[in-house]
């Protein structure tokens, strides 16, 4: 997901630290590293062009709209 030119970019970085590992740590807790890792293939699988010009905002927002949906499974199978 991520080009060698983007990790060089301080900018890029600094907002993945900040805005998108922690949700993806999130889900680490929720499903361990092999649901990280899925939900990171199923995303570059759809991932169009025009999302690869800002892979923060891209990734923050595949996060925010598969987290809730993760909660919502472990409270029905509870």
């Amino acid at each position: 997901l991520l080009s060698y030119i983007d990790l060089t970019d301080t900018a890029i970085l600094s907002g993945l630290q900040k805005n998108v590992y922690p949700l993806y740590d999130e889900l680490k807790e929720l499903r361990g590293l092999k649901g990280v890792k899925e939900h990171l293939a199923y995303i570059r699988d759809k991932q169009d062009d025009y999302s690869k010009k800002n892979i923060a905002k891209y990734l923050k927002k595949s996060i925010e709209q598969y987290l809730p949906i993760v909660k919502r499974q472990d409270i029905d199978h509870e």
